[in-house]
């Protein structure tokens, strides 16, 4: 056979295709082709692969696979238009893979840290204007509750979360064995967000996502924020309904962390405020009044 298909000029591969083409398997799946086409025309080409795979079997009294109909679909071009895929099944492939290689909780709900500086947590919350809706992502360290970055974006990004890491880097000595806690949001699971952490030499930690226990210290300060800072000056109401605007709400948040930080007093540090504790106790030695108590959630 090898002579006769080298004699004609035949590959073997077209051999078999020609000598298997009228086969029983071929016939069924121009029959399931065409019933895709008529059902895809029918519905204007709305109904995907997995939909399909169960209409067929309607149709036609024949089991299918998913992968056989997805497979002839594709082959024909009979794909469904809606809501089609914004990336490449490689792209896919690799956040699925990312999804399954996370980084470990290092914290445990135990918001506490008896360095300045070395342990972070991180959240994101969104800040409501007439304009559009904006984002803060900030970063606060557990030793005094001291909000040590943050940036503000009308885009829930990448870019915004590996920004206030960048700021974080400037205002720390230095990120070498600093842990960072974050929840499972997307943003955080990016390639650029962790490529970012890795080439500063942070450990990345991380809470289950839907869990606001999981960074309740963080939860507790974007409470904080939306209350003290703009429902106290410009009214609950007036905020969550988007009555205020973007420049006003920048401005007021951007004053408020100042003041959160340098001035507001906080319980747990024997009422100074989070640079004050800071500045009388450079390397760590924490007072007596907390006795064990960790970063509580109502004063974080």
């Amino acid at each position: 056979m090898r002579r006769l298909c080298a004699i004609g000029g035949v590959s073997r591969c077209g051999y078999y295709k020609h000598l298997h083409q009228d086969s029983p398997k071929q016939l069924e799946d121009q029959e399931i082709r065409n019933t895709i086409l008529i059902l895809q025309e029918n519905h204007y080409f709305s109904i995907g692969y997995r939909k399909m795979g169960t209409m067929v079997e309607k149709e036609t009294g024949q089991k299918c696979g998913k992968k056989r109909i997805r497979r002839i679909m594709k082959e024909n071009n009979l794909q469904s238009t809606v809501r089609a895929k914004k990336y490449s099944d490689e792209v896919y492939a690799r956040r699925r893979k990312m999804k399954e290689d996370l980084p470990p909780d290092l914290i445990h709900r135990n918001f506490f840290a008896l360095e300045p500086h070395k342990l972070f947590v991180e959240d994101i919350t969104y800040l409501p204007c007439i304009e559009q809706t904006m984002y803060l992502n900030s970063i606060a360290d557990l030793f005094n509750g001291e909000l040590v970055a943050f940036k503000i974006s009308d885009s829930i990004n990448s870019k915004l979360c590996t920004d206030t890491v960048n700021e974080l880097a400037k205002v720390i000595e230095t990120t070498e064995g600093v842990v960072l806690h974050c929840d499972n949001g997307s943003t955080y699971l990016s390639y650029a967000y962790r490529e970012l952490l890795k080439e500063l030499h942070i450990r990345m930690s991380l809470g289950y996502t839907g869990i606001c226990y999981d960074n309740a210290s963080m939860e507790s300060l974007n409470g904080i924020i939306k209350t003290e800072c703009l429902y106290n000056r410009f009214g609950k109401t007036q905020v969550k309904n988007k009555r205020v605007s973007k420049k006003d709400v920048i401005s007021a948040v951007i004053e408020f962390i100042k003041f959160y930080n340098t001035i507001r007093p906080k319980e747990r540090l024997g009422f100074l405020s989070p640079v004050e504790f800071r500045l009388q106790n450079p390397k760590g030695i924490y007072p007596a009044i907390i006795k064990g108590k960790t970063a509580a959630m109502e004063d974080f």
